[in-house]
């Protein structure tokens, strides 16, 4: 199995005011649009091609790439159809970077990871065991590359430190399905398992 796929909604979500360029909650939309008096006047070539992502209600974790602002009356922000309709109840975060490196190299690190403890990636058949250690990695490797100081003053720097530790801290704890016996199935004495100790690679 693979580890779990994180869109930059996912990534957002673990610290919006840290990784979000702006968020603001919506005064009203549909599938493909949001309205926010909060974000009129910006510029059109600085938000055109940046990232949505949704960080509150039913889109939760889903981002969409903007592909039309107007803001001559209220900031209007265009996009391809969600599976749910925008309200006034919707907060969400603007990104002009893509994350999915950070993720790619967070998964690079937790497979390397696992396999010194003796764990195969390819036996761990739940994926939402591994999301939350998947999130936190990613987290971690995002402020580090982010950071401009090692000290308390860069608040990436800060950030990076308290993500890592808590990634040690889930890898420490982990616990999840892992298919020791390698025959794709998950049975009673694999389920639920306390991988925190290293084992024997076989």
């Amino acid at each position: 199995m693979a580890l779990p796929n994180l869109t930059n909604a996912d990534v957002v979500l673990g610290s919006p005011l840290l990784l979000a360029d702006y968020v603001a909650k919506a005064n009203s939309g549909s599938a493909t649009t949001v309205v926010s008096r909060a974000l009129k006047g910006l510029e059109a070539d600085d938000v055109e091609g940046s990232y949505i992502c949704f960080i509150s209600g039913p889109n939760a974790g889903t981002d969409r790439i903007i592909t039309d602002y107007e803001s001559t009356n209220d900031g209007t922000f265009t996009f391809d159809a969600l599976d749910n309709t925008v309200d006034n109840t919707t907060t969400f975060a603007l990104v002009s970077l893509d994350y999915s490196g950070g993720v790619d190299r967070a998964k690079t690190i937790i497979e390397n990871d696992l396999r010194k403890q003796g764990y195969d990636i390819n036996n761990f058949l739940t994926e939402a065991h591994l999301r939350e250690l998947l999130l936190l990695k990613t987290l971690s490797h995002i402020c580090r590359v982010k950071r401009q100081d090692a000290d308390t003053d860069d608040s990436y720097h800060v950030s990076y430190l308290e993500f890592e530790e808590a990634y040690n801290q889930e890898l420490t704890n982990l616990v999840a399905d892992y298919d020791s016996d390698e025959d794709d199935t998950i049975d009673e004495n694999e389920e639920g398992v306390n991988l925190g100790q290293p084992v024997f690679i076989r």
